[in-house]
């Protein structure tokens, strides 16, 4: 993670956030706890916090399919649990359709 170091005391940027009332207790109440100034604990929150770019569209479309897949899965399982036996065509089919899938997700994001 690249780190942002502010050069001298300068600061050149006034910035108005406006809270409600949890937000602005939750605030006060770490200030508080640590024992510093708004200020610097928000600098401090901005300097260390570590930002996550939300995912696309084809993120979601592969975890659609996993969870396909998982409930298929689990279905197989109670069956098998229930009549104590294992649907091999189900099965293989379930597997295959995995398999296949995997090699897509590989071959796209590796």
């Amino acid at each position: 993670m690249k780190r942002y170091v502010a050069k001298g005391r300068a600061r050149h940027y006034r910035l108005e956030v406006k809270l409600n009332e949890i937000e602005y207790e939750k605030l006060r109440f770490d200030v508080e706890r640590i024992n510093t100034t708004m200020s610097d604990y928000i600098r401090s929150l901005i300097l260390k916090a570590e930002i996550k770019e939300r995912p696309g569209y084809d993120f979601y479309e592969v975890m659609k399919q996993m969870s396909r897949i998982g409930v298929n899965l689990n279905q197989i399982a109670k069956k098998a649990n229930t009549i104590n036996s294992i649907d091999k065509e189900q099965y293989e089919l379930e597997s295959k359709n995995w398999n296949k899938f995997m090699r897509e997700v590989k071959n796209k994001y590796l």
